[in-house]
């Protein structure tokens, strides 16, 4: 595992198990339903993994 920067973006370099485990973790923090914020990360953390199907966010409701 290993920690630099880039162009103002921190790289992290870890193996798929911490990687999996990094994502369950954030799954569960964000229980018992994923706020909009969490799913936003996920997706994000996600970009360009052929294997994650990404959480759908939507527009946010307004109770007037």
């Amino acid at each position: 595992m290993g920690y630099s920067e880039k162009d103002g973006q921190v790289v992290l370099t870890l193996s798929r198990e911490d990687y999996h485990t990094i994502l369950m973790a954030l799954l569960i923090a964000g229980q018992p339903t994923p706020t909009r914020k969490w799913k936003q990360i996920l997706n994000r953390l996600n970009q360009g993994n052929p294997n994650y199907t990404p959480y759908q966010v939507g527009e946010r409701k307004v109770d007037r």
